[in-house]
């Protein structure tokens, strides 16, 4: 159930982070072998960000677990950590990610035309 590409959308204010609102996307992909694909954008009042990332997952029904790293407080140290999410599926295009560091905010399934669409090269 998990396979494929899936979609978060905030809208303004997602959150109100010293520099004022911000509010964007991020899409997941998951692929083959535990490789998980993200694309992220963040809009504020100066502008958009986005970013690329590529990391591990690891699926085990009804828990997700995503490789990230631990920063020491003096910035000095890292260390690779899995972070543990237990899954809920609503529908077969809905899910929602618990008890976990990242938005309780809903994931929406990605249509396969509008992925077919982002992996074409743009003229």
């Amino acid at each position: 159930m998990l396979a494929g590409c899936w979609e978060q959308i905030s809208h303004a204010p997602l959150m109100q982070p010293s520099s004022g609102e911000e509010w964007g996307s991020r899409s997941w992909c998951f692929a083959r072998e535990g490789q998980l694909v993200s694309r992220t954008i963040a809009c504020g009042t100066g502008g958009c960000d986005g970013w690329d990332n590529q990391r591990s997952y690891r699926w085990r029904p009804p828990f997700l677990a995503l490789s990230d790293v631990d920063t020491s407080a003096d910035g000095k140290t890292q260390t690779r950590v899995w972070r543990r999410c237990r899954v809920q599926f609503l529908t077969r295009d809905w899910m929602q990610l618990q008890n976990c560091e990242q938005s309780p905010d809903p994931w929406i399934r990605e249509k396969r035309q509008r992925r077919a669409r982002r992996a074409q090269p743009q003229e």
